[in-house]
């Protein structure tokens, strides 16, 4: 969440509280899912909520299908958004002031090559001149983790700073850097593991966390 906050401004004021992690409606639909891709819900107070896409491109090569990959998730996250919406209020989405919520699309790249990939969906599209009018033309934001160091993730603090502090380690001599990382910033993001991801089920700890 922090790392977000810190890459876009207009979450400034959103509080952890107020993001849903949705991404195991949508992992299972691609053939190459990756655990690192997200898919979050933004709930705003009095607005409508809108949705932020993260996809981390661990790979050595760029990736150049990136911005139709984004454009099959934002089909998707709308697709499910309209279901919802009509599912709430019956036949919403055929009305005239029914609107779709906006979608951020964010790809992390941390390779020590440029990103020469297309970040706009139209320039990715053949004869593009021509059909611009009826092409998408969306752009996702690109984030060079390269610009950030350990302490940097560090101090973001949610579980996708470790991400991206294991995917830092080039190196067998690297993996020292796991064991230097601070013991509250460990201890916070293990006591923000999923319920689905602990070894037990939460009945079974007492209130310090301990089986």
């Amino acid at each position: 969440m922090k790392f977000i906050k810190h890459c876009i401004g207009i979450l400034k004021n959103v509080d952890p509280s107020d993001i849903e992690d949705i991404t195991e409606r949508f992992l299972p639909l691609f053939t190459d899912q990756k655990d690192s891709d997200t898919v979050k819900r933004v709930n705003i107070e009095g607005e409508k909520p809108f949705f932020i896409i993260s996809i981390v491109e661990h790979e050595s090569e760029v990736n150049f299908r990136a911005s139709f990959k984004m454009l099959q998730y934002i089909a998707l996250v709308l697709n499910d958004y309209e279901k919802e919406a009509n599912s709430a209020h019956t036949m919403v989405s055929y009305t005239k002031d029914f609107k779709y919520p906006p979608v951020l699309p964010i790809v992390f790249y941390d390779s020590i090559w440029e990103w020469t990939a297309e970040t706009n969906f139209l320039n990715k599209t053949e004869m593009s001149g021509v059909f611009e009018k009826y092409i998408p033309k969306f752009e996702y934001e690109l984030v060079n983790l390269n610009d950030y160091s350990i302490a940097d993730l560090v101090a973001f603090g949610d579980t996708l700073s470790l991400i991206m502090i294991i995917d830092k380690i080039k190196t067998p001599e690297e993996i020292g850097i796991l064991g230097e990382l601070p013991a509250d910033y460990i201890e916070h993001l293990s006591l923000n593991i999923p319920d689905s991801l602990q070894p037990f089920p939460p009945a079974k700890r007492d209130q310090t966390g301990s089986i």
